[in-house]
């Protein structure tokens, strides 16, 4: 594959340096024969006109002119043959297979040196004598010269040497043009290829079941940029199977542990009916209902992964429903010897939520913060208006998270390093599932804490319209 690539490379490289070379050629060719013809006309134009000059200025008249510069000049500075199909159409043609480039006419547009196939005194009609030029002598025009550009006619053996030449250089060019196409194609297809490569052998490994890989960014174009992205994508997915593996092991705990209990009892209860006390049913009860609230918050996950998350959006107050929650708690709040404090900004607007959902979200974040906050500790409730957004925040001053933990709370079964890891609590889904059912209202949820001690900040951000 990667030869076939840089063989295609190599070949684009040749195609587009072999075609600007062949148009570059055909026009180089084109303009040197139409420059050449015209420095033909021109240097014909001269002779006629240094000579015309000359005679007029000894003669006072053309008379005899043709003579005169027949006699002086060789035939190719005059004369150039042509071919019969460039004769002029309705006028009368000589029958010479050679004819002048440049025509010398007097005041009244009467031929003095014959050309477009008319013969000498010949007035020449309107649509030949455009291009005139004035031949001037001591300020005053004394005839006109009018070259024939339109005419085709044959090279001299010099003339013919030099375009020879330049189409040696051209195609000299073009072969050198070719092989530097090919030697800079096999450079620039290895140093484009390269990254290609690395990314195919890690894409490779990646299939074969090792994640972690990181390929070399050497540059900051779009190669470049794959190749971050690819990195990134890597990191990611070696995240994602950790967590994965992670979860599993986390879920056939959190399972575990309460059907080993109720295992435990039935054993008991096989042995020795009157073993089954009220308290040991009462630890059944309990473990039955944890399994089935692990259940219920898993069931909400992969609702929430299917985006079918019943969600029932109405206008409410969020003081109120700040204010119903505050006075819920407050008695288990006095019970527990915490502070329980709220701040509500008055005459909120009404927001678009489902009243029910965001009771549920307010509530784990509240029973999180007297899980994590000791006695004498204080927990506040906030909900204010904050440039056209609904701010609802639940603050404590207990344990904190640490900052390598702070990224990671939202993650399923996360399980921080910190002191709230050993003072209970659940499988580590309320905050997953809080944050999908504040994302599936339209908001956002945030953590902060300034570490371990620090207390932490939940806040819930939804916009008013």
């Amino acid at each position: 594959m990667n030869r076939s690539l840089r063989l295609k490379l190599i070949v684009s490289f040749l195609m587009v340096a072999l075609i600007s070379v062949v148009v570059i050629a055909v026009t180089i060719r084109l303009g040197s024969n139409d420059r050449l013809l015209s420095l033909v006309v021109d240097k014909q134009a001269a002779v006629i006109k240094e000579d015309a000059l000359t005679y007029f200025r000894e003669n006072g008249s053309w008379t005899g002119f043709f003579d005169y510069i027949s006699t002086n000049n060789k035939p190719p500075d005059l004369f150039r043959e042509i071919s019969p199909d460039n004769k002029p159409p309705d006028v009368i043609v000589n029958d010479r297979e050679q004819r002048p480039l440049v025509a010398l006419v007097d005041l009244d547009n009467r031929l003095i040196f014959p050309a477009f196939g008319l013969k000498v005194g010949t007035i020449l009609p309107p649509n030949l004598i455009q291009d005139k030029i004035p031949l001037e002598l001591d300020g005053e025009t004394i005839a006109y010269l009018i070259p024939d550009r339109n005419l085709k006619f044959k090279l001299s053996a010099e003339e013919e040497v030099f375009l020879e030449r330049t189409n040696n250089m051209i195609l000299m060019a073009a072969l050198i043009g070719a092989v530097g196409a090919i030697l800079m194609g096999i450079l620039l297809s290895g140093l484009l290829l390269k990254p290609i490569r690395n990314l195919m052998q890690a894409s490779q490994a990646m299939a074969a079941g090792d994640l972690d890989q990181q390929v070399p960014v050497s540059s900051k174009d779009e190669l470049g940029q794959l190749s971050e992205s690819f990195n990134k994508m890597s990191a990611d997915l070696k995240y994602a199977d950790e967590q994965r593996k992670q979860i599993t092991a986390d879920i056939t705990h959190d399972l575990g542990t309460p059907l080993q209990v109720i295992s435990g009892y039935m054993e008991m209860l096989e042995d020795d009916p009157q073993s089954l006390t009220p308290k040991r049913i009462e630890t059944i009860n309990t473990e039955i209902d944890h399994l089935r609230r692990m259940l219920e918050d898993l069931n909400m996950l992969s609702q929430a992964d299917a985006r079918v998350l019943g969600i029932q959006v109405e206008p409410i107050d969020p003081g109120i429903l700040i204010e119903e929650i505050y006075q819920a708690y407050q008695p288990m709040m006095e019970k527990g010897g915490l502070k329980f404090k709220k701040d509500i900004q008055p005459q909120l607007p009404l927001v678009p939520l489902d009243e029910g959902r965001m009771v549920q979200v307010i509530k784990n974040l509240v029973e999180n913060a007297m899980r994590y906050t000791h006695k004498n500790g204080e927990i506040t409730l906030r909900v204010w208006n904050e440039n056209n957004q609904i701010v609802f925040e639940v603050q404590d001053n207990g344990d904190g998270i640490s900052a390598k933990d702070l990224p990671h709370i939202f993650d399923r079964f996360y399980r921080v390093e910190s002191p709230r890891t050993n003072r209970g609590g659940k499988a580590g889904l309320g905050l997953t599932i809080s944050r999908a059912l504040v994302q599936a209202q339209g908001g956002e949820i945030y953590a902060f804490s300034n570490g371990l001690g620090m207390g932490t900040t939940m806040r819930i951000v939804f916009p008013t319209a």
